[in-house]
């Protein structure tokens, strides 16, 4: 979306008669498929060289395609609001990097301190890693139930994908 702005291209797609919705799924789509070719190098990497072997090979997939929605929507809106990719990146790593190392990836949220752990609750990845655990060991990482997991990480879409929208709406307005 950054790089639709810096090439001034955004505006030719907002004077189209495509509705807002449209647009952003139409560049969500296409950055879910780029992404998924990284995630079969990620998914071949763990189980042809590592050897870890997902117990629940359709949570892989639904968690997978979740979680790539709420990363994907939450780059079209950084991108949207701040209309530069170098911004854009920078901020970007500055708040997921944090947050990944903070959402338990390593080692259990409870080892830190109520303050991080407060912080890792906040974030996505958090449930991300709860249900991928789930999806690739049978682990139970937290106390609430796979729906509930479940419902957050969606919520979560959802809440990025309309804000995505907004942004793209007040983009409008200013333009």
């Amino acid at each position: 979306m950054a790089r639709e702005w810096e090439l001034e291209t955004m505006k030719e797609l907002l004077l189209s008669p495509a509705a807002l919705w449209a647009i952003l799924v139409g560049k969500l789509l296409g950055a879910l498929i780029l992404s998924l070719a990284s995630v079969l190098v990620v998914l071949a990497v763990l189980i042809l060289i590592i050897g870890v072997w997902p117990v629940h090979w359709w949570e892989v997939i639904v968690y997978t395609l979740i979680t790539l929605t709420i990363f994907l929507a939450f780059g079209a809106l950084i991108g949207t609001l701040l209309k530069n990719r170098r911004t854009m990146t920078a901020l970007a790593m500055a708040i997921i990097m944090p947050l990944f190392f903070l959402s338990g990836a390593f080692g259990p949220i409870s080892f830190s301190t109520p303050t991080m752990q407060l912080l890792a609750r906040l974030s996505p990845a958090y449930y991300a890693i709860v249900l991928q655990q789930h999806a690739f060991h049978g682990f139970r990482l937290n106390t609430l139930s796979l729906s509930v997991n479940i419902l957050v990480l969606c919520g979560y879409a959802l809440v990025v994908l309309v804000l995505a929208v907004i942004a793209l709406r007040r983009s409008t307005v200013s333009h």
